[in-house]
């Protein structure tokens, strides 16, 4: 299932959030399910090269494995590797939810970006959202994973360098301050009138795969 909004240009970072698109597990071994088509260039992104910008992803990964398993209720108990365990309800949604065993592995990958890139000037203020969801094919373990990203040109308005805040006016004349992270290179280059581009990306994946034979 997809839900496209508008085409946006997402930056390095929906690289590798789609990869964690390409995970749903098949019988143990690894299967892709459909990914995430490749974005289109939008003029609103278009940047001048050598300008000031950086980038900030967080991934993490959570591990777990499959305890117990009430099939009436569709509840799944859930054993970590710190000897905690906890009961996950699986909703109509999980799909393959019969095909889960006990002793199965369970692997969650959380990916978090933020881009910022000071773009071409005289663009004017906007906002784009690309979303797009993925399950295991039926019949094999179930997996899912999505992304979310949202891309906002806003122009700035003004900047403490010292504490890096900037206050940006976006879409429809809002003002909003953001902090820019010391990922952010030559931010002293960085003006009143600017035009900056930040590139928000959110992705997730889990999925079940049969325990490992050693």
């Amino acid at each position: 299932m997809k839900n496209r909004k508008h085409w946006s240009l997402l930056g390095s970072t929906a690289l590798v959030a789609a990869s964690l698109l390409s995970g749903c597990s098949h019988g143990g071994k690894n299967q892709p399910v459909e990914p995430v088509a490749a974005v289109p260039q939008g003029t609103a992104a278009s940047t001048v090269e050598d300008k000031p910008g950086g980038i900030n992803a967080e991934f993490f990964t959570l591990t777990a494995t499959v305890k117990a398993i009430d099939k009436k209720n569709r509840v799944v108990t859930l054993k970590f590797p710190d000897g905690k365990q906890k009961n996950i309800k699986c909703g109509p949604e999980v799909r393959n939810f019969p095909q889960i065993r006990i002793g199965d592995n369970v692997t969650a990958k959380f990916l978090e970006s933020v881009e910022l890139v000071v773009g071409a000037p005289g663009v004017k203020p906007s906002a784009e959202h690309e979303s797009e969801t993925a399950r295991a094919p039926l019949g094999t373990k179930p997996g899912f994973a999505s992304i979310d990203a949202i891309e906002v040109s806003a122009t700035v308005q003004s900047i403490d360098y010292q504490t890096r805040n900037v206050t940006l006016l976006g879409p429809e004349g809002k003002i909003f301050k953001v902090k820019a992270g010391t990922e952010v290179k030559r931010l002293n280059e960085v003006k009143q009138g600017d035009t900056v581009i930040a590139r928000l990306t959110k992705a997730f994946s889990i999925n079940v795969s049969k325990p490992s034979k050693n």
